[in-house]
């Protein structure tokens, strides 16, 4: 065993190889002749998202060179894509209009919008009327317009079919095309607090009428995915039990069926156009998200494989359930489920350079007694070195903040466990897959109740021994990034930390950021009007004082939701205490950074920056 203090350690998991190594699948579907597509997003090709097909054990990209499909409705985007017979339509990253082309082979797509000033996101076949209806996002006037359109598929001439709310997701046509089905909500809510389900008829024009909320009407209940079953039924995810389950109803709202068990059945609806649940001939099968894993799960039998705990992107063909599966040692994978023998394929998938060995495996665990919170650790894990009681370690916050995080293999945390750090992947209380009330615990308590979970995490493990109370380090983007910067300045226990693209100055996100996220603030901390001087109090960059940390800065020159000014504020703020600052700028990034050398450079700095921080302040560790 090498005597190399934990935290320098050498590894043979290169920052290229964690990049490079995480292509990720979405947006499943099933033809109805039995041919799987997917999107696949690749690192190493500038974050660009390719439709794939899979048919007869060959998989084949079927999009052009220049072309990339992904929406940016919502600006976090979702499902882009659909079939339409021996053609697909797609939303075009670049331009973001919907472009036609064979569903077969690669080929150069025919544009069929020429809305520039229009956003496309959900694209349906409605075949009955030969049309597109789908998602619009209207950019361009005083206030950004979100509407229910169809677009006819020769001349991509649009109609609006429904523009009463400012958000719309989720249009779903009946398998006779007689009616539509589409969930919307008003500001101030999001779509995990509040929204309703609405069925609509088409009139022999193709517009709609008899249009009703048949679930959410009273509000305090976050409805999802809809999903026609083959006579007069209709399924949708609902949280009015405290968990997302799901139910079936008849068209007028008459409940039939509830799925009704302790567990969420979907992760919080960031993007739009999840598959946390398909409908089957005879039967639904669906994901339980658990705290240890998630349950795959088919009437009432366990389809669970072994060494998966995370399951998205559902469909269904022929008795053979397809998805997006992941566990504690396995990258993504497009996977497919025998119903019958629980037999397992594994259709495409990443190649993990780190061997099942060499894997920290994640240890579920719960912090506190009476208002918990609950995370994932990871030990630091390297054979070539002997793993000491106290390491240091780097508390992860994930983004969101109504997000959440999950037990499975990331080479992103792997590329610091193999290096000596313990991390913990915390998902404090506000976090999604917990139920209702735990979401809502963040509920006019952001920047407050997430500090206290980490201050409380840090406490149990430090008194377990798990960790080095003198080398703790802080790491979050976008709202992970504040809630690291607010931590940093509430508690004196951090030896550096990092924001990515970090809220510094929350009333300023309220007023400058983009649509979808324009009153979350009112949610999360209060009315920007009303409660300004509590927006002032919780703002980082009003704290920057009490941060006595090294601190290193991430951000994109392009982003809309945390403006490039925010972090150059809280620089300069935190530059007049003479502490050890670094920020690095992408000029050609925006919300998330998307191309491969980037986050190359991402995971290069921080290691440095925590480094040179504990030879200068942790002599101990060396």
């Amino acid at each position: 065993m090498k005597e190399i203090k934990p935290g320098f350690w050498q590894s043979e998991l290169t920052e290229e190889q964690a990049i490079s190594a995480s292509i990720d699948y979405s947006q499943l579907r099933c033809s109805d002749e039995g041919d799987l597509y997917w999107v696949e997003q690749r690192p190493d090709q500038q974050g660009r998202n390719l439709i794939c097909r899979y048919s007869g054990g060959v998989v084949t990209e079927l999009t052009a060179d220049g072309f990339s499909v992904q929406s940016k409705v919502h600006e976090y985007g979702g499902r882009s894509w659909c079939l339409i017979e021996e053609r697909l339509a797609f939303v075009n990253a670049i331009d973001q209009q919907l472009y036609l082309q064979s569903a077969y082979k690669n080929e150069k797509p025919a544009q069929l919008t020429k809305s520039k000033l229009s956003r496309f996101i959900e694209p349906v076949w409605d075949k009955k009327r030969n049309r597109l209806i789908a998602v619009e996002e209207l950019h361009g006037g005083k206030e950004v317009i979100n509407r229910l359109v169809s677009v006819d598929i020769n001349t991509g001439a649009l109609e609006v079919l429904h523009q009463e709310h400012d958000f719309y997701t989720y249009p779903e046509i009946s398998g006779t095309d007689e009616y539509l089905a589409f969930v919307a909500w008003n500001h101030p809510e999001q779509p995990w607090t509040s929204t309703q389900l609405y069925i609509a008829e088409f009139d022999e024009a193709g517009g709609l009428f008899h249009c009703e909320v048949i679930a959410g009407a009273m509000g305090g209940e976050s409805v999802s995915q809809p999903c026609f079953h083959t006579e007069d039924r209709l399924s949708y995810i609902s949280d009015r039990s405290g968990w997302w389950n799901i139910y079936t109803c008849s068209f007028s709202g008459e409940l039939a069926h509830h799925l009704n068990v302790k567990a969420d059945m979907m992760p919080a609806p960031w993007q739009s156009g999840l598959s946390s649940y398909v409908v089957t001939e005879d039967g639904l099968v669906w994901v339980e998200q658990l705290h240890d894993g998630a349950k795959l799960k088919y009437a009432d039998k366990d389809l669970t494989p072994s060494g998966y705990t995370q399951f998205r992107s559902l469909s269904v063909f022929n008795g053979r359930v397809f998805c997006v599966a992941a566990g504690p040692e396995k990258l993504p994978q497009v996977i497919s489920i025998a119903k019958g023998d629980l037999k397992v394929a594994v259709i495409s998938a990443n190649t993990s350079p780190l061997c099942k060995s060499e894997c920290s495996r994640p240890v579920p665990m719960e912090f506190g007694q009476k208002d918990k919170s609950y995370g994932y650790f990871y030990p630091a894990k390297n054979s070539a070195y002997h793993l000491e009681a106290h390491t240091p370690v780097v508390v992860f916050l994930h983004g969101g903040p109504t997000a959440s995080t999950y037990p499975v293999l990331n080479l992103k945390i792997q590329y610091w466990t193999h290096r000596g750090f313990a991390v913990l992947d915390l998902n404090y209380r506000g976090s999604s897959g917990y139920g209702r009330d735990y979401r809502m615990a963040l509920h006019q308590k952001w920047g407050e109740i997430e500090v206290e979970d980490i201050r409380v995490s840090l406490q149990q493990l430090s008194k377990e021994g798990k960790i080095d109370p003198d080398a703790i380090f802080i790491r979050g983007n976008s709202s992970g990034g504040y809630s690291a910067l607010n931590a940093m300045s509430e508690l004196d226990c951090f030896a550096g930390g990092a924001s990515l693209y970090g809220v510094t100055d929350p009333l300023s996100l309220a007023s400058a950021t983009h649509k979808f996220e324009s009153r979350y603030l009112d949610w999360l901390i209060g009315d920007p009007e009303r409660d300004r001087a509590r927006y002032y109090e919780l703002a980082p960059v009003n704290k920057a004082e009490h941060i006595s940390c090294p601190v290193i800065f991430f951000q994109g020159e392009l982003d809309r939701v945390v403006v490039p000014d925010q972090t150059r504020q809280m620089i300069e703020r935190l530059k007049q205490k003479q502490l050890t600052i670094e920020a690095v700028f992408f000029e050609d990034e925006a919300h998330g950074f998307r191309k491969r050398d980037n986050q190359i450079k991402v995971l290069k700095e921080e290691l440095g920056f925590y480094q040179k921080v504990m030879r200068v302040n942790c002599p101990g560790l060396l």
